[in-house]
């Protein structure tokens, strides 16, 4: 032994086979690589010569190749029975093969590959006292107020864009809107909240320039201003108004419909309904002064008190029940 290792000497051991006794050697030492090189084994085609085949290496690669294999089915023609087993045989399924089913096992066959994402609607808020609203969506889909359902609903066209008229003048209340789809199915609720403040007063010329707009209601409305309406209006509904300028209406040669039951009319302040040539009914307070009522020019319209129970005779300047 020289230092740390084991010479082979030391050991005193005579190999004569693979299968050795345990040995047990304490200390560090240092056992050389043994390499034992066996025989080459036989090539692929060397076997197949011992087998008695002849020949040459290429007609040994040769014959590892086997027979055609029998021939397919015969493709399917583009017909409801063909792309039944079709679709089947892509693991999509299909109830039979008619081709209300075949279509159907198509979309599903497709999945999202086809389907679209809805548009989520859109809309101006109206302005106070309008009668409408401009909404935005997915083209045919569908709108209508809360609660009135598709069938009574504006469609979406094709730009995307839609006009809904309201029940009523938009104020103070929200309204809702519902939202369908090409189906008829509700696809969202939409609120659009109204006007905290309540509108009390109507400007000078706040609405001359409207022409879009026929019919104007405000319930809280006490002050009207001259030349507050345009000529596209139709009907004026003023519940609560007492304070109203005699040109205020001037310029509604259209209106058929004036109600302000609360303004008591007084000399001096008659409105100038000479221009009021489709001017039906006008309905104001009976403690409105008599000589002020006949010295409006009236074509064809009726003046009524405040419950429409009376109307006022120019000729006798009085008050007569309504027939």
């Amino acid at each position: 032994m020289k230092g740390d290792y084991i010479m082979a000497q030391d050991l005193n051991v005579n190999v004569t086979g693979f299968n050795l006794p345990p040995i047990e050697v304490k200390g560090t030492f240092t056992i050389p690589s043994i390499r034992i090189d066996g025989q080459n084994g036989k090539s692929a085609y060397e076997l197949w010569l011992e087998e008695g085949n002849t020949g040459t290496k290429d007609d040994f690669l040769n014959s590892l190749k086997g027979t055609n294999g029998s021939p397919g089915l015969p493709g399917k023609d583009a017909t409801a029975d063909g792309a039944y087993e079709m679709l089947l045989g892509l693991n999509v399924y299909c109830k039979n093969a008619t081709p209300n089913e075949v279509l159907k096992g198509l979309i599903r066959g497709l999945g999202d590959v086809i389907k679209k994402s809805f548009k989520q609607l859109e809309f101006d808020r109206p302005a106070k006292g309008q009668t409408y609203i401009n909404v935005y969506g997915t083209p045919h889909f569908k709108v209508a107020l809360l609660g009135k359902g598709a069938a009574a609903g504006v469609s979406i066209g094709d730009d995307g864009q839609a006009r809904m008229d309201l029940d009523k003048p938009f104020m103070t209340e929200d309204i809702q809107i519902e939202y369908f789809n090409m189906l008829g199915s509700i696809v969202g609720t939409y609120r659009v909240s109204g006007y905290n403040d309540v509108k009390t007063t109507i400007e000078s010329y706040e609405f001359a320039n409207t022409y879009d707009q026929q019919n104007y209601e405000f319930p809280e409305v006490t002050t009207v201003g001259a030349y507050a309406f345009g000529n596209s209006a139709k009907t004026i509904k003023l519940p609560k108004a007492v304070r109203i300028n005699k040109t205020a209406f001037n310029n509604c040669a259209d209106v058929t419909e004036i109600y302000i039951p609360s303004f008591v009319m007084q000399q001096g302040n008659e409105f100038q309904t000479i221009n009021m040539t489709e001017l039906v009914k006008l309905v104001l307070n009976e403690a409105s002064d008599v000589e002020a009522l006949s010295n409006m020019l009236l074509s064809g319209g009726k003046i009524y008190n405040q419950n429409e129970t009376k109307r006022f005779d120019k000729a006798s300047k009085t008050w007569v029940p309504v027939q």
